[in-house]
């Protein structure tokens, strides 16, 4: 299998057409041999590229989540202008769009809508409709497969950062299909060329090099709980921020871990263990303190559902500990009005179903009819 910057570096004179770019990514998204994606452009483009910009986490994914800013700086290492874009702004500023032709996007999206990066670059791609600049993205494969789908549609009255366009929580899409359906779903007037990976397969799961591309996003199996595990930033549990198990572990110090747990394994779940554990956040939600919680450990990647899992663990919680239990205030991702857990899940339709306390299955048939209707407007965007 062949990435589609392995494909551009191949055939970078062509794809390039003498024409002046930007580069968007990050430090740490890397060819299938192990070069930085910035290195390999700049060898091919040269003096065409005339700088790179960065989004959600910054160039070097040392920021961490939710409007923590980052900064335009010149990296003198590297003679060029690293220009922020998750910053008091989220648009370009005209003068940075002098001379440039395209924008080149290499992004290492993780299979999950609520995922800024081809939000924020949908964004930019509606910004520019219309003034004659060109979309080049070099597309990687889903790294949650490209088949499996999680989780209700979003509705466009709760578009945001986190969720641009109507797809559910795990979409099964590559940053190239996603950004095609965006273009259509909004009609928007510009040229879009996808650079494909060559040789995968839509179902498979993550095969190379994790290359951290967020703070809190360390390996493979951090994506695979992702999808639902995202819900607990809705939320005042702690979602392992500040533990080198992010997402995977959930907890809070008011929680009976082992209660929780035994619940959990009567519900039979499929494709997943769930470990009682005990863990102290060096930084984030509780901070110092002892949370009881549970190592949420997926068996079998192909049958796990990650939105399933993480449902019934906040349904758990929220109705043994409705005194402790809450749902986070605003603001979250520059939206000050609005419920986060409803930015994230799309709707308000998660967050009152959990209020109801209605298990899962109670959900699953209007979840599984929206996915439905979805793969149905999605088939002729799909490029493998």
């Amino acid at each position: 299998m062949r990435l589609g910057i392995d494909v551009f570096k191949e055939n970078s004179e062509k794809i390039l057409k003498k024409r002046n770019i930007v580069l968007i990514t990050g430090s740490s998204n890397i060819d299938s041999d192990g070069i930085p994606v910035y290195q390999v452009v700049k060898k091919s483009a040269g003096k065409q590229l005339k700088g790179i910009w960065s989004l959600q986490h910054g160039f070097f994914v040392d920021k961490q989540d939710n409007m923590v800013l980052s900064d335009s700086f010149h990296w003198k290492e590297f003679d060029i202008e690293i220009k922020s874009l998750y910053g008091n702004k989220l648009l370009p500023e005209p003068e940075w769009l002098k001379g440039v032709k395209a924008l080149l996007i290499d992004v290492f999206d993780v299979g999950t809508r609520v995922y800024t990066f081809v939000n924020h670059v949908l964004m930019i791609m509606k910004f520019l409709s219309g003034k004659n600049i060109d979309i080049i993205v070099v597309d990687r494969p889903n790294p949650l497969n490209g088949m499996d789908c999680e989780g209700n549609v979003m509705k466009e009255e709760y578009f945001s950062i986190v969720g641009q366009i109507p797809v559910p929580m795990r979409h099964s899409l590559t940053a190239g299909e996603f950004l095609s359906y965006g273009l259509n779903h909004y009609g928007l007037d510009l040229q879009l060329e996808v650079i494909m990976n060559k040789n995968w397969k839509r179902e498979a799961f993550f095969n190379g090099t994790w290359t951290y591309p967020s703070p809190n996003m360390p390996g493979f199996n951090t994506a695979l709980v992702y999808p639902g595990a995202v819900m607990l930033e809705g939320t005042n549990l702690s979602e392992g921020r500040g533990t080198t198990r992010p997402f995977e572990l959930i907890g809070a110090p008011f929680i009976d871990n082992r209660h929780l747990v035994k619940e959990l394994q009567q519900l039979n779940i499929n494709g997943v263990i769930f470990v009682p554990d005990y863990f102290k956040p060096e930084f984030s939600k509780f901070v110092g303190e002892i949370c009881q919680g549970i190592l949420v450990h997926p068996e079998d990647p192909e049958k796990f559902q990650s939105f399933h899992v993480y449902y019934e663990i906040i349904r758990l919680i929220a109705q043994h500990y409705p005194g402790q239990f809450e749902w986070k205030q605003p603001p979250y991702e520059f939206e000050y009005e609005r419920l986060p857990i409803d930015m994230i899940c799309g709707s308000d339709f998660i967050r009152t179903s959990i209020e109801k306390n209605l298990a899962f299955d109670a959900i699953k048939p209007a979840i599984d009819a929206e996915i439905r209707k979805y793969k149905e407007s999605v088939v002729d965007f799909l490029l493998y």
